[in-house]
């Protein structure tokens, strides 16, 4: 095939399926017949100005594509089942396989709005931070919740594989008091201490994109290797908040030294790193980790939150003698890492 034939092979026609409040479903499909059709929903702050969610993977396999997106962040509360079922259904028909995937918020909009179509849903770390119950304060003052909650007593047509960290408390709290009684059928991969979205970790290792291409070409899935945890940053990170907040500051700072090494520009790392000077009572070096982390990711609400009460807490301070920084032992770093191998 010449390279002008593969690029009208290829070519790709957008249709929009809707756009009403601040919502936009888009239809993206090649000239060629398909035979896999993917939706995705966009995660938190992923707006429509932005390529949608996991592009790069579909268009290298070439699949039709349904993108639900948010022209502003509102949590996919405008958007009913039904308008989206009404705008979905008669593009299913064309296709002997769909799947429906999402990360976070994506992975929470995939389950709701996915829950009743014949399809294979990959749910990444469902979590709704406006959900009233289980959601987080920050959002449910800013985000009215308009969506139906789970409910057991039906079970759902769609085939769901849910993929989450059990440690995370939100995450945790969320999928045993509603996501999992409502979707007892799912395939479930809980991941310990891989953070949240698990995407991160799973890309890290390299394993979701084998695991999505498996699923699209009908083909076994792929077996995760967890020895390899000890290679992933987004692990070592997570590992390391959590032993920060249970006062094991060596150990924290241990990890993210080993996450820096592995990813110099991982902004989670240095958000760590400030939480641990936070909780050392090193204000100026925790500041200063902050600041550093926002020039990267102005979007990070945890590191200018975290950044506040520093602020805060310097300000109503009179001057006193800087803390001594967190640094562990070289020995200690030597056998973390022989553990981590």
């Amino acid at each position: 095939m010449t390279t002008t034939a593969r690029a009208e092979a290829t070519t790709v026609q957008t249709t929009i399926l809707v756009e009403i409040d601040g919502i936009r479903i888009d239809y993206l499909r090649h000239s060629r017949p398909g035979k896999t059709l993917v939706i995705t929903f966009d995660p938190l702050q992923y707006l429509a100005n932005q390529p949608h969610f996991a592009h790069t993977l579909l268009r290298k396999h070439e699949v039709d594509v349904v993108a639900v997106r948010k022209t502003i962040e509102n949590f996919y509360q405008p958007l009913s089942r039904e308008r989206f079922e009404a705008a979905v259904r008669p593009v299913l028909a064309g296709y002997s396989l769909v799947i429906a995937y999402g990360s976070s918020l994506g992975a929470y909009a995939a389950l709701y709005f996915c829950r009743d179509l014949e399809c294979v849903i990959v749910a990444s770390s469902p979590r709704n931070s406006a959900h009233p119950r289980f959601g987080i304060r920050h959002w449910q003052e800013r985000i009215p919740f308009q969506h139906e909650l789970f409910v057991t007593g039906r079970i759902p047509v769609c085939r769901p594989h849910i993929l989450f960290d059990p440690k995370d408390r939100v995450d945790g709290r969320y999928m045993l008091g509603e996501v999992l009684p409502q979707f007892p059928q799912a395939r479930v991969l809980r991941l310990p201490h891989a953070g949240h979205p698990v995407n991160h970790f799973l890309h890290e290792l390299g394993y979701i994109a084998p695991f999505l291409r498996a699923l699209m070409d009908g083909l076994p899935l792929p077996v995760l290797d967890r020895r390899r945890k000890g290679q992933s940053p987004s692990y070592l990170v997570t590992l390391a908040l959590r032993n920060a907040e249970r006062g094991r500051l060596r150990w924290a700072s241990a990890l993210v030294d080993r996450a820096d090494q592995l990813d110099r520009a991982n902004t989670y790392a240095r958000r760590t790193r400030g939480r641990i000077a936070m909780l050392a009572d090193d204000l100026s070096a925790a500041t200063a980790a902050f600041e550093d982390t926002l020039r990267l990711d102005p979007a990070d609400d945890l590191a200018r939150d975290w950044l506040q009460q520093c602020e805060v807490r310097l300000a109503a301070e009179k001057p006193v003698v800087p803390a001594t920084p967190v640094r562990p032992h070289r020995r200690l770093i030597r056998w973390l890492l022989a553990r981590l191998r």
